[in-house]
């Protein structure tokens, strides 16, 4: 479902049920008896509040570090395309130009390609062809000398590193808040607003008010969560920005075709 409807649901829709909820307990309840208990009620809820405080702050920081683990690391995996081609500058004219080339391919499939595939949960078949090739130019290529072969050397832990980073991005694809936490979420949250019906406070609007707050608040990280655990889907996602700049990058470092003419 889209983000605008879940910011409907839980920004919207939960605290005016809160609102409707207390209100109404209170009308069928009476004011004076629940006033009896809120002392009781009151440390009751208390424990109650902290434990589902702890949980939603919990799992808001841990889906906000994945979230910036895989930002980190489609800037990681630009780097290691750029060294890549900053380190091919030393090969022979042949290699030197098939890895330039392989690289820009791998980047535009990327770009084009890959990043709108990952937004639908899926990944780039024709983007993995690209990042084999561009493993074998390497595993064809020996090195003809001594600085050749320390530039090769820088070149494979690159690839390596490239690798590694876009592995994690396509397993980030498929990360996310497990259903029996969504489960548990949901469910003591409901039970945290529910509880705040059952105090009797002089002023009805008081009441529905800081009802209805507590829903929003509930609702506002909640949809924070449902925002952020896909890193690469959904309203807030991690752009390919750093991509897109290696990529521009190389095609401005493109060599024109031999013969091609002044």
């Amino acid at each position: 479902m889209s983000t605008w409807f879940w910011t409907l649901i839980l920004v919207v829709v939960l605290p005016g049920v809160a609102i409707a909820g207390a209100l109404l307990v209170r009308r069928i309840v009476g004011a004076d008896v629940l006033a009896r208990h809120n002392d009781v009620a009151g440390f009751i809820y208390a424990v109650v509040g902290v434990l589902y405080a702890v949980l939603l702050g919990f799992t808001a920081i841990i889906v906000w570090e994945q979230f910036r683990r895989a930002q980190e690391g489609a800037e990681l995996e630009a780097n290691a395309l750029a060294d890549l081609f900053r380190d091919a500058q030393v090969f022979p004219v042949a290699v030197r130009d098939q890895v330039e080339n392989r690289l820009r391919d791998y980047a535009r499939l990327v770009v084009e390609e890959e990043w709108p595939a990952m937004a639908a949960g899926e990944v780039s078949e024709p983007t993995w062809d690209a990042y084999n090739l561009l493993w074998r130019t390497y595993h064809e290529f020996t090195p003809e000398n001594e600085h050749q072969r320390i530039w090769y050397g820088q070149s494979v832990e690159r690839m390596q590193l490239l690798g590694d980073e876009r592995r994690n991005r396509l397993l980030s694809v498929r990360a996310g808040v497990p259903a029996v936490m969504w489960a548990v979420l949901l469910g003591a949250g409901a039970v945290t607003i529910g509880f705040s019906f059952f105090f009797g406070t002089p002023n009805p609007r008081a009441q529905g008010l800081m009802s209805g707050a507590l829903a929003l608040t509930i609702g506002v990280v909640l949809l924070s969560i449902l925002a952020l655990e896909h890193p690469f889907a959904g309203g807030t996602r991690v752009d390919p920005e750093a991509l897109v700049q290696v990529q521009s990058i190389l095609e401005r470092e493109r060599r024109p075709a031999a013969g091609g003419g002044p």
